[in-house]
């Protein structure tokens, strides 16, 4: 073998390993920063889901077997602790929206009233101050139901004054010794097996409300925020999660609030009161889920009709 043969293969010998340096080098650096995971949309179905879970979070519970409690009859709107005027606005606001709704209200300026808000002055004290588990404004509530209202986080308390009805409607008759019977199968109209045979009425609805913690909404807010409070005895949304659905009940925990009722408030108070009056809770929960979610889809391709109109 020549020497220049030998001299070449040395030569490459003692490279090779500076080439095998500068390919590892050349390979792509590890990605730096969080890694990004592109997740698809919610089917309908998920959505429908997550509103139903949602919607059936802030309507306070029925007792078992019972239907969710609703005003059967035209509403009586007074409001306290502010000025005449405000007042005034706020509750003809609150009797709008009940109309609206198929409720009523009771215009006349004596009538008794059903639905009281009230703002307390900052002489009441703060909310843990205003009720305790002897009040005599909650006594007729069943233990669990004081124990809603008393645990309530936030300037705001309230509840709902609930009948047991036969499922039309009517006050149960009472034997001799005031005992409450259900009314003979035969006085019953037909209805759904999968639903109470009876009614929960909403008889009277209160809402106590910080005027502190009120000052800088608007009239329609607060106004707003009543009716979706009393005519349908919910609370706000836990402040533990994430709330899957714009609301006007989150207007004391949300840096930039509805500035009136949102079509999911709409759809919760709309389809409660457009149910039979013995529709089962789980029926309620669904149709408001099913009315918010063809709502949100309605709003998405208006939006896109107009950006592609542009």
């Amino acid at each position: 073998m020549s020497l220049d043969i030998i001299t070449f293969a040395l030569a490459l010998a003692a490279v090779s390993p500076a080439t095998h340096e500068v390919t590892q080098s050349a390979e792509p650096p590890a990605p730096q920063g969080p890694t990004i995971i592109v997740t698809p949309p919610p089917t309908e179905r998920e959505r429908r889901g997550k509103l139903r879970d949602f919607t059936k979070q802030i309507i306070r519970s029925p007792r078992l077997r019972q239907p969710v409690a609703k005003f059967l009859h035209p509403v009586c709107v007074k409001v306290l602790g502010l000025a005449a005027p405000d007042a005034e606005a706020i509750a003809q606001r609150i009797r709008a929206h009940a109309r609206d709704f198929g409720i009523g209200s009771d215009d006349n300026p004596d009538c008794i009233a059903t639905v009281r808000v009230a703002f307390m002055a900052p002489e009441a004290g703060p909310p843990e101050r205003w009720l305790s588990a002897d009040s005599p404004s909650i006594a007729h509530l069943a233990g669990y139901q004081r124990e809603q209202v008393l645990s309530e986080a936030g300037p705001v308390r309230g509840w709902n004054r609930v009948a047991v009805r036969d499922v039309n409607g009517r006050a149960f008759r009472v034997r001799l010794g005031d005992q409450l019977r259900f009314p003979e199968y035969a006085e019953v109209e037909a209805f759904n097996s999968s639903d109470p045979i009876v009614t929960t009425e909403i008889t009277g609805a209160a809402l106590l409300i910080s005027r502190e913690a009120a000052h800088g909404f608007t009239l329609a807010q607060l106004a707003d925020y009543a009716t979706v409070r009393t005519l349908v005895g919910t609370s706000a949304p836990s402040r533990d999660g994430s709330v899957p659905a714009s609301t006007i009940l989150s207007l004391f925990d949300d840096a930039e609030p509805p500035a009136e009722m949102t079509s999911f408030d709409r759809a919760l108070v709309a389809e409660l009161y457009n149910a039979s009056r013995n529709s089962s809770a789980r029926r309620a929960y669904n149709d408001i889920a099913r009315s918010a979610a063809e709502a949100e889809a309605e709003r998405a391709t208006k939006s896109q009709n107009d950006t592609l109109d542009q």
